[in-house]
């Protein structure tokens, strides 16, 4: 491995990957103090309108021309994540809007500057953009988030892009040091095959002896996009492949384990964020959601109307519950558990939610819960190196 210089800052505990939408930032603003205190989200803005937009293929030049309506949608979501986050750090990346540049950087940095919010750059950017989000990130002066999307395994020429990306990001900072943040995001691991942990292990050899960075985290997604094959009112239970890869990388990486922070996606799969804001409706179902110990436990609901539908979400909220068995966490753990616990047990149409509010209730369960683990795995490692 490298020879890793030292950190600047305490990392946040956890970093989950979140879609700037209200169901994400009702579950994040609704955490419990001490929750809140160790996680910081690395927010996406959600395109606008227009297509899908998947992280890392890059905002369509000239799509959305109505500029006024686009900076009004940026500052819209700018100002929901400064209120979910209250005065606490976290990320916003803004790569699906960045079309215009106008309106975004101007926004943005008059946003960013409000709050302890880090704009977000990376090396598949715009030079433009890279430059707009250093004088950003100098004028907030809370740090800057270099996100490297990891889809296959990296060489010396992605070492190079960063490198050269910090050298520009120098330049535009002048005197003044802008701390920065490294997020390796993997995307999608949602089957057992992937090499995820070999490609972060040569990430970190080729990356983290590059700067000093505050934070490295690993970010990946296990929620599978692709539910088709389960029928409206079936469950499915997805292993927890970002887990096994945060563990596994440790392993392979003792000397450097205090250098990684644990990123997912939350409850949800990598895509939260790629629909467009302004979008049509969706499918005739959703996903009530429970995360235990190793998997995920999906239940596909029905969205429509119809006399049983009440009755049909509270049965799989049931199954849910009783499914978990002894992982089920009880009522009082998280407004999440809570809903869950409610809609399993009460009866009536009212408090069964939509696809939104099972979102929320998924990701408030979820990110509770991760806290738990990465502080109980924090407390073993140290009982372990003494």
């Amino acid at each position: 491995m490298a020879e890793h210089l030292p950190i600047t800052g305490r990392p946040p505990l956890y970093v989950p990957a979140l879609p700037a939408r209200r169901s994400a930032l009702r579950a994040y603003a609704g955490l419990a103090s001490h929750v809140r205190a160790g996680t910081a989200p690395l927010w996406t803005i959600p395109p606008r309108a227009g297509p899908v937009r998947p992280v890392g293929h890059g905002a369509e030049p000239g799509h959305d021309r109505d500029l006024r309506a686009l900076a009004g949608h940026v500052r819209a979501a700018a100002d929901a994540i400064l209120r979910a986050q209250r005065a606490l750090p976290g990320w916003v990346d803004a790569c699906h809007v960045e079309d215009e540049p106008g309106p975004v950087d101007a926004v943005l940095r008059d946003l960013l500057a409000a709050g302890r919010l880090r704009p977000v750059t990376g090396t598949e950017r715009a030079e433009r953009q890279q430059y707009a989000a250093a004088e950003a990130a100098r004028a907030s002066g809370d740090g800057l988030g270099i996100r490297v999307l990891l889809p296959v395994l990296p060489d010396e020429r992605e070492a190079e892009s960063v490198r050269e990306l910090i050298g520009r990001i120098r330049g535009t900072a002048g005197p003044h040091a802008i701390p920065l943040d490294l997020l390796l995001d993997l995307g999608a691991v949602t089957d057992e095959h992937h090499r995820a942990d070999k490609w972060v292990v040569r990430a970190l050899e080729l990356l983290a002896g590059l700067h000093p960075w505050r934070t490295v985290a690993l970010i990946a997604g296990a929620v599978p996009r692709e539910v088709s094959d389960v029928p409206v009112g079936g469950l499915t239970e997805p292993h927890r492949f970002d887990w096994d890869v945060l563990h596994m990388v440790l392993h392979a990486t003792e000397a450097e384990a205090p250098l990684l922070t644990y990123g997912d996606y939350g409850a949800q799969d990598i895509g939260g964020a790629d629909q467009p804001a302004e979008r049509g409706g969706g499918p005739a179902w959703g996903l009530l959601r429970y995360t235990t110990e190793r998997t995920f436990l999906l239940a596909k609901a029905p969205t429509g109307g119809g006399p049983d539908r009440a009755e049909r979400i509270r049965s799989l909220a049931r199954q849910l519950v009783e499914s978990a068995d002894m992982d089920f966490r009880g009522p009082h753990f998280s407004a999440g558990d809570r809903w869950l616990d409610a809609c399993a047990r009460e009866s009536g149409s009212e408090g069964t939610g939509t696809p939104g509010r099972w979102i929320e209730a998924g990701h408030s369960q979820h990110m509770t819960f991760v806290t738990r683990q990465l502080k109980t795995a924090r407390k073993d490692r140290k009982r372990r190196s003494t």
